[in-house]
């Protein structure tokens, strides 16, 4: 049961509940990590975080940006997605194995101006219960979007860029969050990044820390006990990092909730890793 009290998080009853909703749109987030012949929701869609950004070399400057709003325009066309649409989304279950991707379908949904958005609380996992399966088949399911000409977003006041972060590194106003693994934080390369270790100072908020054993998002009063134990401070800037800025935005969206002040690093540690300075705990 969800005990996350939060407009963008439903139950997965709440599906079942809206299921023949003519407005309902269901976003499957698992995207290339979604296997041809495994199971999803039958009516869903699915929706990789590569399909709405802007692309480009790993450690580059550019993979992980988010797109124009006329290009989110588009993609919403092809996902039949009206102003009057409610989206929902899930990913794979955490901490097992999701990466937040569906937290970075709502930020990225959300830059665009469209708020009627929601994950659905505990995943694939809770998803999968209802019965309303069938087998993924890529060519079918996965949004095609080869068509559309991909430009990078102007405006992008959530986002933060590598100039401007390493500028601020070391700031008494600025917080710096890495949501990855611990492991990861304290000096192990799992992704292929040009250096091991985090940003100076940086904090340690693993992103699948925020739910509990059964990936349910923790309760209001855990997260917010949680995250002032490490430190974090509401009168500060806060900035999130990953390794592409997918894990970052999830736990952006839920500092956000709380009352924090997040901008995300789009290209995170993936391009931070070949031009900035490392730590190792």
């Amino acid at each position: 049961m969800t005990k996350f009290d939060f407009k963008k998080l439903v139950d997965v009853e709440y599906l079942s509940q809206n299921r023949d909703n003519d407005n309902l749109v269901v976003i499957d987030a698992r995207g290339g990590m979604l296997e041809e012949g495994a199971l999803m929701y039958d009516r869903a869609t699915v929706v990789d975080w590569t399909d709405i950004s802007l692309l480009g070399e790993f450690g580059g400057e550019e993979l992980g940006k988010l797109l124009t709003k006329e290009n989110y325009q588009q993609i919403f066309a092809k996902l039949n997605i009206t102003p009057d649409s409610e989206v929902l989304v899930y990913g794979f279950t955490m901490p097992d194995q999701g990466f937040g991707d569906e937290g970075r379908i709502i930020y990225t949904f959300n830059y665009v101006g469209f708020d009627n958005v929601k994950i659905i609380d505990g995943g694939f996992k809770q998803v999968e219960k209802l019965g309303f399966n069938k087998k993924y088949n890529p060519k079918q399911d996965r949004i095609n979007v080869s068509d559309i000409e991909r430009k990078e977003a102007v405006n992008n006041r959530k986002a933060i860029f590598t100039d401007e972060l390493l500028s601020l590194i070391g700031q008494k106003d600025v917080q710096i969050i890495d949501t990855r693994l611990e492991v990861e934080y304290n000096g192990r390369v799992i992704y292929g990044e040009n250096k091991a270790g985090h940003i100076p100072n940086a904090i340690s908020l693993p992103f699948n820390s925020l739910v509990d054993e059964n990936g349910f998002i923790k309760t209001r009063v855990e997260l917010e006990q949680y995250v002032k134990n490490k430190g974090l401070d509401k009168h500060k800037q806060l900035i999130t990092y990953c390794t592409t800025g997918v894990r970052a935005a999830y736990v952006a969206i839920i500092l956000e909730e709380l009352g924090y002040s997040v901008r995300n690093y789009e290209p995170s540690f993936a391009k931070y890793a070949n031009v900035g300075e490392v730590e190792n705990k």
